[in-house]
């Protein structure tokens, strides 16, 4: 990938997680990412375009982030621990935080716009992955994979959703309502068994999967002319 591109990326990003899709023009982000506007068509030929490369280059960035995170910590592989990794490296990515929490609707928008089987933020722990940790003596066999992984994407998305509607100043931070999720998951489906570096290799292959899909919708790089008019 160009470093024009990369800056590109990055300046998109930032301004679309501050102001959303429709606000942010072509200008703005060239004018960030310190290039010119005929060379933005170069690399996109439309802001939509430009966005969905955001979304991919986001999700891939937020997959190795979570798992440098869950590989660092001695009981990352355990359920909770990725459940909380996972959910503390969206909060450090503004353009997906904006993006879950999509008030007016103008960024998921383009998504469903052009395909949300491609484009729509993936559930990340699915019942495949579940029942992986099941395999491997991590979580109770008696738990369902698919009502499971549901109930995390839930989890997950919840307090993002509701922290706006909720916010009351004696109210306990995001951080904290996290780490009480955290441990409702080791009380109601962890077990003591298992090897949590068995958790840490479900989670790669996991993510691998995740990358490798997100890769294959990437809109095409190939260079263009700018737009006649």
């Amino acid at each position: 990938m160009s470093q024009r591109r990369t800056q590109l990326l990055i300046a998109a990003a930032r301004l679309f997680a501050h102001y959303g899709f429709r606000k942010t023009s072509v200008e703005e982000v060239t004018r960030s990412a310190g290039v010119s506007k005929g060379a933005f068509y170069l690399e996109f030929q439309t802001k939509e375009d430009l966005f969905r490369e955001v979304v991919t280059s986001e999700f891939c960035a937020y997959l190795n982030d979570a798992e440098e995170r869950i590989l660092a910590d001695q009981e990352g592989g355990r359920l909770s621990r990725i459940y909380h990794h996972s959910v503390e490296a969206l909060l450090d990515r503004p353009f997906l935080r904006a993006l879950y929490t999509d008030a007016d609707g103008t960024m998921n928008g383009i998504l469903h716009t052009h395909g949300t089987d491609r484009y729509h933020p993936r559930i990340l722990l699915g019942a495949e992955f579940i029942a992986q940790m099941q395999a491997n003596g991590l979580l109770r066999e008696d738990a369902s994979p698919e009502e499971t992984s549901h109930t995390l994407s839930v989890l997950t998305l919840g307090p993002l959703l509701a922290e706006p509607l909720l916010r009351f100043p004696e109210s306990p931070s995001l951080e904290q309502t996290l780490k009480s999720i955290s441990r409702m998951i080791v009380a109601s489906l962890e077990t003591y068994d298992g090897d949590p570096a068995a958790g840490k290799r479900a989670f790669h292959k996991l993510k691998s999967q995740m990358v490798e899909a997100l890769k294959e919708s990437r809109p095409d790089g190939s260079h263009r002319s700018a737009p006649g008019s």
